[in-house]
């Protein structure tokens, strides 16, 4: 069974078995509502875990879980990341990818000349970034936006970028 991680518990939040949690998802009403079975890595384990309450407050995701109204209930899951189940996954649109999808793609510019590798997908408030490890090691930055990404190419797991002087 493959899971994906779609946030990491920071910390408890009152005493009532609230906890807040980082999301990783753009999809947070729907992988974190009520009734949805999200599950814990806990000790080498996924233990599923039933979502009874979900809102978000300053940023973060607020949970509760059925069962676990108290704050002793839930503080030994602090640093857990919570995952789904990969078959859980809903179909993007055309030309959307989930992040897991991008990572390990090999990159290449308009020329089929290999640039790198994707290392992961950074968020920032203006768009999102791939970071690329460079065959020489470095790392460089490449805005994931239509003006640099030509093609995504999930079969030959290939990204194609349009490179200007000084992008990597």
């Amino acid at each position: 069974m493959e899971m994906i991680k779609i946030g990491v518990i920071v910390n408890t939040f009152g005493i009532r078995g609230e906890m807040k949690v980082k999301s990783y998802t753009d999809f947070i009403e729907e992988r974190f509502g009520a009734g949805n079975t999200v599950y814990l890595q806990f000790e080498n384990e996924y233990i599923p875990m039933k979502v009874q309450q979900c809102k978000e407050h300053k940023g973060m995701v607020l949970l509760q879980f059925e069962g676990k109204n108290n704050i002793n209930d839930i503080e030994k899951y602090k640093s857990c990341e919570i995952y789904i189940k990969k078959e859980e996954l809903h179909r993007l649109d055309e030309g959307s990818y989930y992040f897991f999808e991008l990572k390990d793609m090999k990159v290449i510019d308009e020329e089929d000349n290999e640039i790198g590798t994707v290392l992961q997908v950074e968020e920032s408030l203006a768009h999102n970034l791939l970071r690329i490890k460079k065959l020489d090691g470095t790392t460089c930055l490449v805005p994931y936006v239509p003006a640099f990404i030509i093609r995504v190419d999930k079969l030959k797991k290939t990204i194609r970028i349009r490179t200007i002087e000084g992008l990597v």
